[in-house]
């Protein structure tokens, strides 16, 4: 009785308290003058409970959702806040409610209590999981109610139709597959057909919307049958893959990938409504091809083309990788935002053999979306008319709020992860379910004959003929050729396949200098009566205009430093309408307060940004401190258009670490696998300078070992590589970098090892004489001391070190003695230019006894392991018998985190390099 009577008064307490609160927010969101008659009910005490009921069921009806096909996962029987007592309401209540300014009780004005409850529960509580009511503002959470109180529940009679036809069609399809290719892994899509269905609506309504390109990433499961079912991908196409042939032309060169990774870009047309739809290639880390997507999305809206991209996910992958929530951080940022992307979540309810139980801490897959204010639609996958109601509730919301929103489908995979697996090994109830059910597409086939909408003819005649159409595409098959016309098309169509390209020769990339003293000066003119940082107007801005008078009065005197130069690409580059987008965690500063292309009024905080009325289009991003979700989105913008520029830069080098997965799958091989060129540059700040393990190495020895490059091509001709990695000592030579990456008549990914110290080191300047006409990259540089008779050693080094080796030569007086040739890129490797530099000496008389190579990084790491087979034509022709190495001892760690012990390791590999002379 004592534990009653407490019951009792909380009760009483709550409901006070939910009252109060309900006031409150009702007289905030309701206008009476929308109430169109109902005013007078506005303060009643019992329209007020109706108000919260239905809030309630709004709200929390989710949880007695009937979700899973399986029944394995129950439904709340009873959820607390959907007491009617706790309103204040009694379930018998006779009288009817006044529900007109409320809710859409079958447009009925005017309703009993039974009826408000039946329909709460038709629309909330039935095979749809709503929830919005975490929406930031209240017009979304009206609008979404609204939406699933009012469209249809039931589909029309000639769309169910539809939707059967193609749930059959998709099912005939794995059938096919099955019979024909028993031993392939397809990854069918066998228990979540209503994907199909899902997908087309989607296209539909956003092509009725006006929406004229969609771009898609999605995992392996259904992505041959979303290419072949929707997006018009050649069946043959895909059986002549599945005997063991390549998909890309032979002129080409491409090593190809997986069925399961295959892409196309096709047009889909609905009541003369076209609408261009990229289904993107993937790699099988599951949702990284997620920020890619995003990244092409924004660069088609930078061309003013109405786009918008479609996401879609594993139930378990969602929850648990990292790239997800990265990818989700961009949606609102304003160099990011997309205007809302539509997520797709295919729940199969096991993640490879894990459970949801095991996989998620949460009670959806698509919970992690409500962090970032998007609304979630999880919906039984066995109930396609809720499945489309909800999609086009989806569409229609981030059509009008241009916001993300997540549409879940329910449903579970027939097989195992893929159809070679036994998934009974670890779910053997579960799969007793599921062997032991009829197909959906067969159910839902049997419910429209039950209704007298079709005949077992009609379905029969519909698998039919898609099995004819499939046996037709496998006897063309055999003797199908991959189009040519699916690679490098569109904007892309003047762009070379590197392999067809003459990758080993630098264009000129060398301009006039009336341009380049006009970028220098742009770059630091600010408008009238705007206030810089008094540093940034002595140190910067004046220093600046300093150096350009001094190099333009004599042009071969070194006056221009790195920061300088960057902008005179920069600035070159936009004027020929090339597009630049700079991005990283301290893009428009610098992380080293070098860049500065961004100047903030100190009075006032007034923005001005360098080169903004240029050709071309410039952005200068600074992103959120992410690296996987950021330079997965600028790959994507770079795929989009070989205009353009896209750089992404580290705030320190290995920072790269935690975006692997993009360098690993994208941007080191995408070109091999998929065709697909890109022109990222990657800048690493890199350099040995005691400031500890994670703030000195970009790992130049893992871009390396990615690198294809040959150790002794013929005639030391490397006919193409996968990517340009660099090591630039000198501004014009990172300058002549950065045109070339535009200038060239392909795309290659360039990696550089950018400067820390060199960006204020006094030595590493360049002249004017450097950047003019004729000019361009130099893969190696010589020595800054002419060969000579008596020298009797070459340093071989690459990146600042040779400005430490310099002043050490200098100091020991060894000039007569020691040579040092630089080796500015190193993938390409520069066989030829080596051996180029090498014969000046021996044509200069010098008899050279050994060859080093010398460099900051440990042995383990750098370049070391890379040069070595490398060398050996060097070898051959100074007929010396080995590579000798310098540097600091292997460690597991990139760098010491003592200053003491970084000061001797460096002292110690500088007289070694001088010492043990011949």
């Amino acid at each position: 009785q004592h534990t009653d009577k407490k019951k009792k008064k909380k009760m009483r307490m709550f409901k006070k308290r939910l009252h109060q609160s309900i006031k409150r927010s009702t007289k905030l969101i309701v206008n009476k003058q929308q109430l169109k008659g109902y005013a007078e009910y506005y303060d009643d005490e019992e329209h007020r409970k109706m108000r919260s009921f239905v809030r309630a069921y709004r709200q929390y009806g989710h949880r007695m959702a009937n979700l899973d096909p399986l029944g394995i996962t129950k439904p709340e029987s009873k959820v607390f806040e959907l007491n009617p007592a706790i309103h204040g309401l009694n379930e018998n209540e006779s009288k009817k409610f006044k529900v007109g300014d409320v809710v859409n009780v079958d447009k009925k004005r005017e309703a009993t209590f039974d009826e408000l409850v039946d329909y709460m529960k038709k629309i909330y509580t039935n095979n749809v999981a709503a929830q919005f009511y975490h929406l930031e503002t209240l017009k979304e959470i009206e609008y979404i109610a609204k939406l699933m109180e009012t469209k249809k529940v039931s589909l029309e009679d000639e769309e169910a139709k539809r939707m059967m036809k193609l749930m059959l069609r998709s099912e005939a399809f794995d059938h096919y597959l099955a019979k024909k290719f028993p031993l392939v892994k397809r990854y069918g899509l066998e228990g979540s057909e209503a994907f199909i269905p899902c997908m087309d609506v989607i296209f539909e309504e956003l092509a009725k919307s006006g929406y004229e390109h969609t771009i898609i990433s999605m995992p392996h499961r259904g992505r041959l049958n979303l290419l072949t079912d929707i997006l018009k991908f050649p069946a043959e196409a895909i059986f002549h893959k599945m005997g063991g042939n390549s998909e890309i032309p032979e002129e080409f060169y491409g090593t190809g990938d997986v069925l399961s990774h295959l892409g196309i870009s096709t047009v889909l047309g609905y009541k003369n409504k076209d609408m261009k739809v990229s289904l993107l290639n993937n790699p099988s880390h599951l949702e990284a091809g997620n920020p890619v997507a995003l990244g092409k999305t924004r660069s088609k809206q930078a061309e003013n083309i109405k786009a918008t991209a479609v996401v879609v996910h594993g139930d378990s992958a969602i929850c648990a990788q990292g790239v997800v929530a990265e990818t989700f951080a961009l949606c609102k940022l304003p160099h990011f935002t997309t205007q809302g992307t539509i997520h797709v979540i295919v729940n199969n309810q096991l993640g490879f053999t894990t459970t949801p139980k095991h996989y998620r801490s949460t009670k959806y897959s698509s919970d992690i979306a409500k962090t970032y204010g998007a609304p979630t639609f999880t919906v039984n996958a066995e109930s396609i008319d809720d499945v489309i109601r909800v999609t086009r509730i989806a569409v229609e919301y981030k059509r009008k709020f241009n916001s993300d929103v997540v549409i879940e489908l329910v449903g579970y995979r027939r097989y195992g992860h893929n159809e070679l697996d036994e998934p009974a090994f670890t779910q053997p109830k579960m799969y007793e379910n599921i062997r032991s059910r009829k197909t959906y597409p067969s159910a839902y086939a049997a419910d429209l004959i039950a209704r007298g909408l079709v005949t077992q003819e009609d379905i029969k005649t519909i698998y039919d003929e898609k099995w004819k159409e499939l046996e037709d595409c496998f006897m063309k098959s055999a003797s199908y050729t991959p189009e040519k016309h699916r690679f490098f098309h569109g904007d892309w169509k003047n762009i070379l396949f590197s392999n067809n390209a003459n990758i080993a020769h630098a264009p000129r990339t060398g301009i006039e200098l009336d341009i380049l003293e006009r970028n220098a000066k742009e770059s630091v003119t600010l408008p009238e009566n705007f206030t810089p940082h008094e540093r940034l107007a002595k140190y910067h801005i004046g220093t600046r205009l300093k150096k350009v008078e001094q190099g333009l009065a004599n042009t071969n005197t070194k006056a221009i430093d790195w920061a300088t130069a960057e902008a005179m690409a920069f600035g070159s580059l936009l004027d020929e309408g090339v597009n630049v987008r700079l991005s990283g965690q301290d893009a428009a500063r610098g992380t080293f307060s070098q860049r500065h292309l961004k100047y903030i009024d100190q009075v006032n905080e007034a923005r001005h940004f360098i080169f903004h009325n240029k050709k071309g289009r410039f952005e200068l991003v600074s992103s959120p401190l992410s690296e996987v979700g950021v330079l997965g989105f600028e790959y994507g913008y770079s795929i989009n258009n070989p205009n353009n520029f896209v750089i992404w830069e580290a705030q320190f080098g290995d920072f790269a670490n935690c975006a692997q997965v993009i360098l690993d799958t994208y941007i080191s091989n995408a070109e091999d696998k998929w065709c697909l060129s890109s022109g990222i540059t990657l800048l690493l700040p890199h350099g040995m300078d005691g400031a500890g393990p994670e703030h000195s190495s970009a790992r130049l020895e893992r871009f390396l070992q990615a690198c294809n490059g040959l150790t002794n091509p013929p005639s030391h001709y490397q006919k193409t590589v996968n990517m340009f990695v660099i090591n630039p000592t000198t501004p014009a030579n990172f300058f002549h970098a950065l045109r070339r990456q535009m200038k060239n008549n392909f795309r290659k990914p360039l990696i550089v090892m950018s400067p820390k110290i060199l960006l204020r080191h006094r030595e590493a300047l360049s002249s004017f004489d450097e950047f003019l006409p004729g000019t361009r990259f130099q893969s190696v540089l010589p020595d800054c001391v002419s060969p000579k008779s008596s020298q009797t050693r070459i340093i071989l080094c690459s990146g600042k070190i040779y400005y430490d080796l310099v002043a050490m030569r200098e100091t020991r007086s060894m000039n007569d003695n020691v040579a040092i040739i630089r080796l500015e890129e190193l993938s390409p490797f520069p066989f030829a230019d080596l051996e180029k530099e090498v014969t000046r000496y021996l044509k200069a008389g010098a008899s050279i006894t050994s060859l080093l190579w010398v460099q900051e990084e440990h042995e383990n790491q750098g370049a070391y392991s890379y040069v070595l087979p490398r060398v050996s034509p060097i070898l051959r022709l100074l007929n010396i018998r080995q590579l000798s190495y310098v540097g600091r001892l292997p460690l597991s760690s990139s760098a010491v985190g003592v200053s003491k012990v970084h000061k001797v390791e460096s002292e110690r590999l500088l007289n070694t390099a001088f010492s043990n002379l011949s």
